[in-house]
């Protein structure tokens, strides 16, 4: 076989030019992770309306909110060990039905088991979709737009979070709360649909297991147009590493290996202090703030708001990661710290709220959705998707922890400006965290290449 007989996947992959595959499998991710942001939202949404409508202590919710999130920590690995194995376009679609069909499911709930119930399934499917976008997108773009592309997608999952909050505002005063889960069902059933004729596979994904030579083929000649790629031609993976085996155990002991040995338990600490705090703030803010007196609509507005002002600072991440390495995100979480306290301790009423959520959701989202940009950077290729995977699962501890502490608090009938001023201490955490993996990727840098960057040299960056 000849040299003009093989294809470098990787080599096509990097020298593309804007092209119209690509471009839909962002703008398809884009959709979908709107539909996981609103999906997981919805029930903080909800909330207020199911506990005015079955007379119950809010408090017990916070059980309802931890579930769904243990749900979701049980979705990343299931679906992300299934995206391994099948490909990441059905466990992608499998992922859409599962949340979906449950979401829809929660209608139907009469009590607070049944709603733990069909939380905690919808959670599995919800959970599997963010590691599968990530995986799919970061094997379809150049490494220079890996964390700029991540920070697109990502802001169809913040613009879905906010969406449920016109929902409740708007409709549930008319249809009551079940409008929030018709809608939060219907609508990933319909994408489904749309991704099975629309959404393709990875292209390496299929070189790397040797599948579908004419598929792989297509692919690439709409990705390059004038490629003439065959399905005779053989497909390589160059300068991609390559993992030790497939197992699972394998594959997680790889994501120690080195100096990964402190780059992943750091970054699986800053996953769980980022995602305490966040969590806290998606799942109570809504209670919270009818507590301190708001209106419920000014409740659902100021979740909204700390979502949409959450979006422009994923942009701000995206952009600061690209062009100045994980370092100079260090400042989100150090400056969400004493705003988050501010909600608690400075007594905001009407606008002022709705100002002060705006400058909460700016630094904590984009903060917590600029460890998702950076997460992929410090891992091979070989091993990435693994690595997404468990940081995004591991990052649920604190995401169960933060609303079920909520409702433990809550319970103990603690003053509202406590509970804001412990959400405000996680972030402290991050920031360290994030300083000493900044201060880990300069001197990496700065000294001798070592086997990731013999993989990747594009993904280092100071």
């Amino acid at each position: 076989m000849s040299a003009s007989d093989i294809i470098d996947v990787t080599d096509v992959i990097e020298r593309q030019r804007r092209n119209g595959l690509v471009l839909t499998v962002i703008i398809l991710s884009t959709a979908i992770m709107f539909l996981d942001g609103y999906d997981l939202q919805a029930m903080a949404f909800a909330a207020p309306s199911i506990v005015r409508a079955w007379s119950i202590d809010r408090a017990s919710l916070g059980v309802v909110f931890s579930a769904g999130i243990f749900g979701i920590m049980v979705g990343g690995l299931v679906f992300g060990t299934l995206g391994d194995r099948i490909g990441r376009r059905l466990s992608i679609i499998a992922s859409m039905l599962v949340f979906g069909g449950f979401t829809l499911g929660t209608v139907w709930a009469t009590d607070i088991t049944s709603l733990i119930a069909f939380r905690f399934l919808a959670g599995i499917g919800i959970g599997g979709l963010s590691p599968l976008c990530y995986s799919l997108n970061l094997e379809y773009v150049p490494n220079r737009f890996r964390g700029t592309v991540v920070s697109v997608i990502m802001l169809g999952y913040v613009a879905g979070s906010s969406g449920g909050g016109f929902i409740a505002a708007n409709l549930v005063p008319n249809f009551g709360w079940p409008i929030v889960f018709w809608v939060g069902g219907t609508l990933p059933l319909i994408a489904a649909v749309v991704c099975f004729f629309a959404l393709p596979e990875s292209v390496k994904f299929l070189a790397a297991k040797g599948r579908e030579p004419a598929e792989i083929a297509r692919l690439l000649n709409r990705i390059e147009p004038g490629l003439a790629a065959q399905p005779t031609t053989r497909f390589i993976l160059h300068n991609e590493a390559q993992a030790a085996g497939d197992g699972v155990l394998t594959r997680l002991a790889a994501l120690f290996d080195g100096r990964l040995a402190v780059i992943t338990p750091l970054l699986w600490l800053a996953y769980i202090a980022s995602s305490i705090t966040m969590f806290f703030l998606n799942s109570w803010t809504p209670i919270l703030a009818e507590a301190s007196g708001h209106t419920p609509a000014q409740a659902a507005m100021g979740l909204t708001i700390f979502s949409l002002s959450g979006a422009v600072g994923v942009l701000l991440v995206g952009r600061v990661l690209d062009r100045f390495g994980v370092l100079a995100i260090a400042v989100m979480p150090l400056v969400a710290a004493p705003l988050v306290a501010s909600l608690g301790l400075a007594g905001f009423d009407g606008s002022a709220f709705l100002v002060a959520m705006l400058c909460v959701g700016f630094f904590v989202v984009g903060g917590h959705q600029g460890l998702n940009s950076a997460v992929g950077l410090f891992y091979p290729s070989s091993n990435r998707a693994t690595a997404v995977g468990w940081a995004l699962s591991i990052a649920k501890i604190g995401s169960i922890s933060g609303p079920l502490i909520g409702g433990i608090l809550l319970a103990r009938h603690l003053p509202v400006s406590n509970l804001f001023l412990l959400a405000a201490m996680p972030p402290l955490v991050v920031a360290a965290c994030v300083l000493a993996l900044g201060i880990s990727q300069r001197r990496h840098t700065a000294g001798a290449p070592d086997k990731i960057d013999q993989a990747e040299p594009a993904l280092q960056r100071s």
